[in-house]
């Protein structure tokens, strides 16, 4: 099926090795691994040279909420239910570092662009910030009113996002450690929070089973896409994960509770994929890899599916714009 110039997404490979659901994805930057935490407790690294075996670290005593690698790749760190923090090399040996990093769930770390810095979010209502140099404590953000579940740097690092148990998403000034912004759009917990790469731009998605995406310059909601993952047979709504991919970031992968993945037209603000490869229960987790070409999804089926994208390439010149130049209708209505 080709959509004009597009080929399909198409299943590069399975892993199978978690033994309960698949919470969270990490692509190294040189795409030669992929990182998935589970709440198994482990972290499994796949390596994509097919005759290299999979490499299991064991260490979290609680489910885990989050993984992500190090700009340079040299490092991998991960969250968990346990409070802590564990860094690890990505290789056979694995982990170097833990620490507490706070007095209840971890449910997001992040690493900065530069890797000096590491932010983790947790279910105490705090955002906290670490050198990653000895992982010394730096600040912490408090602000939100329950569980912090998902945040994550701007692309200049200066920024900071999170998203709440409190329904309210959080934008923060990380050198003068404040809350410039407050958005009130969502209705239920919002579970993940993203940057766009040009930095101008957010999106978040809720259990109120929507995806939103602002402008932050305008304080401007520019698109909605409503009912994105519904499951009426088991009574469950909402979305779990967002990512954003292609060149410049003109996509949007969506994971929810109808166990689908979906991927998002946001240069002509529609539904353009829906992919069915995950058997049972919630998705919980997407992941694109650093160009684009390839993506990650996983959830409650304990397997991580690798696509290839198939996203044409480049725009033509005269349409190579980026999103942040486009006035989106909402809901795809004219």
């Amino acid at each position: 099926q080709e959509h004009g110039t597009l080929k399909d997404p198409e299943l590069e490979r399975s892993f199978f090795g978690h033994k309960d659901n698949i919470t969270c994805l990490s692509f190294k930057p040189s795409m030669t691994q992929l990182a998935s935490g589970s709440m198994d407790h482990t972290v499994m690294l796949w390596n994509f040279p097919t005759h290299l075996r999979a490499y299991r670290y064991i260490g979290h005593s609680g489910p885990v909420t989050c993984v992500d690698f190090s700009p340079s790749g040299r490092l991998l760190a991960s969250s968990s239910k346990d409070c802590t923090v564990r860094l690890w090399t990505p290789k056979v040996k694995g982990e170097v570092a833990l620490f507490k990093a706070h007095s209840s769930a971890v449910r997001a770390v992040q690493f900065s662009r530069d890797g000096k810095s590491l932010l983790t979010a947790s279910d105490d209502k705090s955002i906290k910030t670490w050198s990653t140099n000895g992982m010394k404590f730096q600040h912490s953000l408090l602000g939100h009113l329950s569980w912090v579940k998902t945040a994550c740097f701007s692309p200049s690092s200066k920024l900071i996002l999170s998203g709440s148990d409190d329904k309210t998403i959080k934008l923060w000034d990380e050198h003068n450690k404040i809350c410039i912004k407050t958005f009130w759009d969502h209705k239920d917990s919002v579970n993940c929070v993203k940057f766009h790469p040009s930095g101008s731009i957010i999106a978040s998605c809720s259990n109120d089973n929507t995806i939103k995406l602002i402008d932050i310059r305008v304080n401007k909601l520019i698109q909605l896409y409503e009912n994105a993952h519904s499951n009426p047979t088991k009574g469950l709504d909402g979305v779990t994960s967002i990512s954003f991919g292609g060149c410049n970031g003109e996509y949007l992968l969506s994971s929810g509770a109808d166990s689908l993945i979906k991927v998002w037209d946001l240069k002509e603000g529609h539904l353009l994929y829906t992919l069915y490869g995950h058997k049972r229960g919630p998705t919980l987790a997407t992941a694109f890899s650093r160009n684009g070409k390839f993506f990650a999804t996983s959830g409650c089926d304990e397997h991580v599916l690798l696509w290839k994208s198939n996203f044409k390439e480049e725009y033509d010149n005269e349409n190579n714009k980026n999103l942040n130049y486009y006035e989106p209708n909402l809901n795809g209505k004219d």
